[in-house]
Order: C-alpha cells, then sequence, then structure tokens
C-alpha cells in the first residue's frame, strides 16, 4: 500500500475534500501522508490506525490539563495546550485523511463560513463518538471522552453523545487544524476537525475537567473515534 499513486491518492483525496474558503491562489498539496495495508480493512496512515470494518480510527496521546477550565479536548503539541484535556503528536492531516477512507465528508465551504461568522450555528457535519483508553498500572481504563468533562450549563457532567466531524478548511494554501493544532474543541471552533455540538460552546468559562475522573497529566491514552452512520430509513413496501 506504499506505491507512489497510492500516495498520490491519499493527498488527491486529502485536497477534493476540503471546504475552501477565500483562496486567492489554488491550495499547495501537502506532502502525502504515508498510508499502509495491515490486513484486510485495517490501515494505517502515518501514526493513525483505522478500521474501516469498524469505522474506527485511533491514534496515541496524553492526558495535559487535568484540571481547571479547558476549551478543546484534543490539540497537538503545536497547539493551545493550556486550554485542552489532552495532546498528541498525531498529525491532524494524518487524521484528515483516515476519516475520509472512513466515508466521511467535511461540511461544505459555504456552512464553515457560516459558522466563522456566527459560532451560535449548529456544527455542521457528520457524528462521531470519541472513547479514551489508559492504564495505570496493569489496570485498564477506558471512557467517553465527554464523561471526563463538567459542564456548568448542564449542572453536572457534560450530557453523553457524539462530537461533529466538520473537517476544518484549506484557506490560502494551509490546511488550518495543522497550521493550528486544533483536533477536537469544546468550544465552537470551525478551524478544529471536529466540534461539540452541545448547549454552552458559546461561553468559554462553560466547561472543566472532572478532575477525580482523569489519570495523573502526561498518562498515555489511546484516543478511538468511531464514525457514526445515520441508521437507514425503512424502504416503502
Amino acid at each position: 500500500m506504499n506505491s507512489p499513486w497510492k500516495k498520490s491518492f491519499a493527498a488527491a483525496l486529502f485536497l477534493s475534500a476540503f471546504p475552501l474558503i477565500a483562496q486567492d491562489a489554488p491550495p499547495k498539496a501537502p506532502a502525502p501522508p504515508q498510508v499502509q495495508q495491515l490486513a484486510p480493512g485495517i490501515f494505517q496512515v502515518g501514526t493513525v490506525k483505522l478500521d474501516k470494518n469498524k469505522q474506527t480510527l485511533s491514534f496515541p496521546g496524553h492526558f495535559h490539563i487535568t484540571e481547571s477550565l479547558i476549551e478543546y479536548l484534543i490539540v497537538t503539541t503545536a497547539g493551545k495546550l493550556h486550554e485542552s484535556l489532552l495532546r498528541t503528536e498525531v498529525q491532524p492531516q494524518h487524521i484528515q485523511v483516515a476519516m475520509l477512507l472512513l466515508g466521511a465528508k467535511p461540511a461544505p465551504a459555504d456552512q464553515i463560513q457560516r459558522l466563522l461568522n456566527d459560532p451560535t450555528l449548529p456544527i455542521p457535519g457528520e457524528s462521531a463518538e470519541i472513547e479514551l483508553r489508559w492504564k495505570i498500572g496493569a489496570k485498564e481504563h477506558s471512557a467517553r471522552i465527554e464523561d471526563l468533562i463538567l459542564d456548568k450549563k448542564a449542572k453536572g457532567p457534560m450530557p453523553k453523545g457524539a462530537f461533529v466531524f466538520n473537517g476544518s478548511r484549506i484557506f490560502e494554501g494551509t490546511f488550518i487544524a495543522q497550521r493550528d493544532g486544533s483536533i477536537v474543541s469544546l468550544i465552537t471552533d470551525a478551524d478544529a476537525q471536529f466540534n461539540n455540538p452541545r448547549p454552552g460552546r458559546d461561553d468559554d468559562e462553560n466547561f472543566t475537567v472532572a478532575k477525580d475522573k482523569v489519570p495523573p497529566k502526561d498518562t498515555l491514552v489511546e484516543v478511538l473515534i468511531r464514525l457514526v452512520k445515520p441508521a437507514a430509513k425503512p424502504t416503502a413496501k
């Protein structure tokens, strides 16, 4: 799965699905990620593993902020670390290609533009659930990512549910999620790849870490993202 044409396919797939906003020039092609087939339906995209059979992708990260207010759930080591639950060295463009290979579609350009102008609008995109897995000693732990967050508006734990893959955007030849390091945002950020659709996302003081539920800072964690396709409508008899 490492032949040049497959690398080119990954780059073309990456570029063709982006919402392009205010382009003054054609986007510069990013370095195509390595795409390897590990087993039937199992692929590695850079440092992201995807399972087409289970409609999941996974990658490593570390717990970063373990108490206090946060605005992001996952950022890169070049992102807004002072506002994020997790940090990762995984490249957002690799996550993007993996999501596209799973069949996810980023939000259209006009919808991203409207969200940029009015962050209170509904988040456009596709539903995705996020689970975390980590170990303390020999004991394995797992939790939905929202279970680790307190929501002031909800007056308790953050309501369970999916996040939205809106896919960020390319602006003036730059993939903004790659530039900013924003992967999953709690506060509406059209330039992040995933956003929180719940009420309270317009308030940067609404979300805090549930410190009694998270492990110590720097604990290694596996992030598992599952694409949630809407149920098929029954066909008329």
